[in-house]
């Protein structure tokens, strides 16, 4: 589906998606935490032992953008959430 390929490219999470993508993480077992200052929403746990973050936007507020570390899980939660 186009919109999803576009929300991948793009690094966005729907604002509605929030709480089914942490309960993602808890599930992958990948720590996060809320955010800090005024624009992070949320910290997620990596592998290399850094935080990336999610951010609030006030250009487009029914999404949030991803730091790029984090592509691949909120592509594989994507994924998962397809069906």
């Amino acid at each position: 589906m186009v919109v999803l390929e576009e929300i991948e490219m793009r690094n966005l999470l729907h604002i509605n998606k929030l709480d089914a993508f942490k309960a993602w993480l808890d599930n992958e077992g990948t720590a996060w935490r809320d955010g800090r200052g005024e624009y992070q929403v949320i910290q997620v746990y990596l592998p290399n032992g850094q935080w990336a973050c999610v951010y609030s936007r006030h250009d487009m507020p029914e999404h949030y953008t991803t730091d790029r570390r984090l592509d691949g899980f909120v592509k594989q939660f994507v994924k998962d959430n397809k069906k």
